[in-house]
């Protein structure tokens, strides 16, 4: 069964410090949060404020165990939220400033995908759309249900944003500066909502610098310079400070020195423990016992075959519904295909090509013999018509022929005649054949198309979700699921992009041919069947690598910068500008370059093709060769993302959580 309506999390700190090196290379540490001292009860609403700098975020960082704490404690229900990490997994919801549903999908399916994440592996399906009406209707969004999330107003994006948290009925939600970018009225019916969400039991914590409905919460944190300056009621909080206005707080906190009103703080907790003390001991009071650790039902995260399931699913229906995209996406190898059939409209591709041989030594002596005589008579300016020589009359008959004569007097053709007579250029005709530059141009053009494709595909899948994939990561998202599933979706939504291309580019060039016009040489492609597969695995290579990049990074923009940076070593060691023949740069191509093997797929060199055209060197023609070494790529590339998330939580969450 699932976990329904847990209890509220009390939230303790005592003598919480966090500190970080400063960066200087020194041992020296900048503290972001000073003996911090908080109790929160269950079923608290509480709003954290304080100035910009103050350490709010940081607070709700180490709430989250996201940011380890130097010194104290901070316990969440009675468990340490670092060692015991896994044991509130699902008890604490978190909303970040950013909205982190898909917005193509409905709010339904979008919940529907958030429940097969955040609930137990155990949930029915039954059990699962339960919890989903109980949070619809929880925060008031049952008449846009059915709505795409992207066209919500601000305030019911951000309670989908909350249904989707509550889903598994946390007993913590904290919230950092959730309502910042709403309207006051939009953010009044948040407050509100969260007000009722605390007296329902659930323990809510609130960043804000909204203070216009703070008098929701039962009680203010207030932060300045790192330290709790108070902790209490609004009112109290007015005559604590000496002013009228909220926002007064913030002034006085800004123009005393660090550590004045920590002070004042402190010397009124002494106060009022002082206080407590004397009414214990006149009878008018008992001390509380002390907190035993809330019992946390075991959570069972859903495995590697279902979270790969349901990221797949959501991948695609998002894709699906996104039509702007989607068109874009489908008209984008459209208009490749075009710009491939425009580029080759006037390319002749059945043009003779002679194949050439070295002369024989029979052929050498009679060449010199001939080249002798030539030279002799293009020597001088003229000669006499009568004079009988065999020069003579050479040059008698090429007096007639201007053009002939100049040429023949070119440095180029003695030299031409005296590398053939030196073994170093072939000039002997062997047989004719279709030239092959026209076909290998166009294949190497597709190629390099379905190259860019993929990676513009990729590059910013992971980063433009990063903050659903933070959260998810809370309740148990697996990074091996998450990404061989966004690799999957890739692998399908390339599938259909090439399918477009490569049909758009074969109709074209028949139309061309019914025309009576030329096509592409059979004789140099294995066919457009293979020529698909090939570009569609290395598009798909190309868009793994891309989800790399995405994973390196943190903003879009960053990934856009990236993506010329890739392309452009791929043409480069892809053997269709430069030849790839051998040595170290062979290896480099073949190891790290998409675009080699798909145009060693697609390519078919024939019999006899010239030396000048055989970028490849020497190689095995054999298919199954490029079509693995495409497949290991796309393994590798998924694997090294998986690597580098596992590894940025490590490094950002340090000793909290491990990295599955």
């Amino acid at each position: 069964m699932t976990r329904m309506a847990q209890t509220g999390l009390s939230v303790v700190a005592e003598g919480m410090t966090v500190a970080l090196p400063d960066g200087g290379g020194s041992a020296g540490r900048r503290t972001l949060l000073d003996d911090v001292n908080f109790r929160i009860e269950p079923g608290q609403f509480v709003c954290v404020l304080g100035p910009s700098g103050a350490g709010k975020t940081t607070l709700v960082r180490a709430i989250l165990g996201d940011r380890p704490i130097s010194a104290g404690s901070l316990l969440v229900g009675g468990h340490d939220v670092f060692r015991d990490a896994d044991t509130l997994r699902g008890s604490i919801g978190y909303v970040p400033q950013r909205d982190i549903n898909p917005e193509a999908l409905p709010v339904e399916r979008a919940l529907h995908y958030a429940s097969e994440v955040r609930l137990p592996a155990q949930a029915t399906l039954a059990e699962r759309q339960a919890a989903i009406g109980r949070v619809v209707a929880d925060v008031g969004l049952g008449p846009v249900r059915h709505a795409p999330i992207g066209t919500l107003s601000g305030g019911e994006m951000k309670r989908a944003s909350l249904a989707a948290e509550m889903l598994a009925a946390p007993g913590l939600l904290v919230l950092d500066e959730a309502t910042s970018s709403l309207d006051p009225a939009t953010e009044a019916r948040i407050m509100t909502l969260l007000s009722g969400r605390a007296r329902a039991g659930t323990t809510v914590i609130a960043v804000t610098h909204h203070l216009d409905n703070v008098d929701q919460a039962g009680k203010l944190l207030i932060l300045g310079h790192g330290e709790v300056v108070w902790f209490g009621s609004r009112v109290e909080a007015l005559g604590h400070f000496g002013v009228n206005r909220l926002a007064d707080v913030y002034v006085a906190i800004e123009d005393s020195p660090r550590g004045f009103w920590s002070a004042r703080w402190r010397e009124r907790v002494v106060e009022d423990r002082l206080a407590a003390k004397a009414g214990v001991a006149a009878g008018t009071s008992a001390a509380a016992p002390a907190e035993k650790p809330a019992s946390l039902a075991a959570v069972s995260i859903p495995g590697f075959v279902r979270q790969f399931v349901t990221f797949f699913r959501r991948d695609l229906e998002t894709d699906v519904r996104d039509r702007v995209g989607l068109g874009m996406g489908m008209l984008l190898p459209l208009a490749l295909a075009v710009v491939v059939l425009a580029g080759f409209s006037a390319t002749k591709f059945r043009n003779p090509l002679m194949l050439t041989r070295l002369l024989d030594p029979g052929e050498k002596d009679v060449l010199a013999d001939v080249w002798g005589e030539v030279s002799e008579a293009i020597v001088t300016d003229s000669v006499s018509e009568q004079d009988a020589s065999i020069p003579g009359q050479i040059r008698v008959f090429l007096d007639s022929q201007p053009k002939l004569l100049a040429h023949l007097r070119e440095p180029s053709t003695a030299r031409l005649v005296r590398d053939a007579l030196t073994d170093t250029v072939a000039v002997a005709p062997v047989r004719e054949i279709v030239d092959p530059g026209g076909t290998f141009k166009m294949l190497s053009l597709m190629s390099i198309c379905m190259v860019i494709l993929g990676f513009v595909t990729g590059f910013r899948e992971i980063v433009k979700e990063r903050p659903m994939l933070d959260l998810e990561r809370r309740h148990g998202l697996r990074f091996a699921a998450y990404v061989v599933a966004k690799v999957a979706a890739l692998a399908v939504v390339l599938a259909l992009q090439v399918a477009i291309f490569e049909t758009t580019v074969e109709l074209g060039f028949m139309i061309r041919e019914t025309l009576g016009g030329e096509g592409p040489a059979e004789i140099y492609r294995r066919g457009p069947l293979v020529s698909g597969i090939c570009n569609w695995l290395a598009a798909v290579a190309c868009a793994s690598i891309g989800l790399l990049v995405s994973a390196c990074v943190r903003s879009t923009d960053k990934g856009v910068l990236a993506v010329p940076l890739l392309i452009t070593p791929q043409i480069l060691l892809g053997a269709t500008i430069l030849p790839i023949k051998g040595g170290v740069l062979k290896v480099i191509a073949m190891l790290f370059s998409p675009l080699y093997w798909a145009h060693r797929g697609c390519r078919s060199e024939g019999d006899g093709v010239p030396t000048f055209w055989q970028n490849l060197g020497d190689y095995d023609p054999a298919l199954w060769i490029p079509l693995a070494a495409l497949a290991a790529q796309i393994a590798v590339a998924t694997l090294a993302t998986i690597r580098v998330l596992r590894w940025q939580e490590r490094a950002h969450r340090g000793r909290n959580r491990p990295a599955r």
